[in-house]
């Protein structure tokens, strides 16, 4: 598993703020805008989905992503 510091990457932000305001209907339809090649988005958004961050809502044949977690509060103890 990746670390928290990998998952919140600036490139992640970026297109967890795209998700957000453009609101895809798919990941096919992201990748238009987004960049990165459908595969490498499927497993970032799949790693997204695993910290909660993201919900993958399958939808008449097509995963929509949707963004779940928009603020982040660390807390540590040492």
């Amino acid at each position: 598993m990746e670390s928290l510091g990998q998952v919140l990457s600036g490139q992640n932000r970026i297109l967890l703020r795209l998700i957000r305001g453009s609101s895809p209907h798919s990941v096919t339809e992201l990748e238009k805008t987004s960049g990165p090649k459908k595969s490498n988005l499927s497993r970032t958004l799949k790693t997204l989905s695993n910290y909660g961050i993201v919900d993958l809502i399958r939808e008449k044949g097509a995963v929509r992503p949707v963004v779940k977690a928009t603020e982040f509060k660390v807390e540590l103890s040492l």
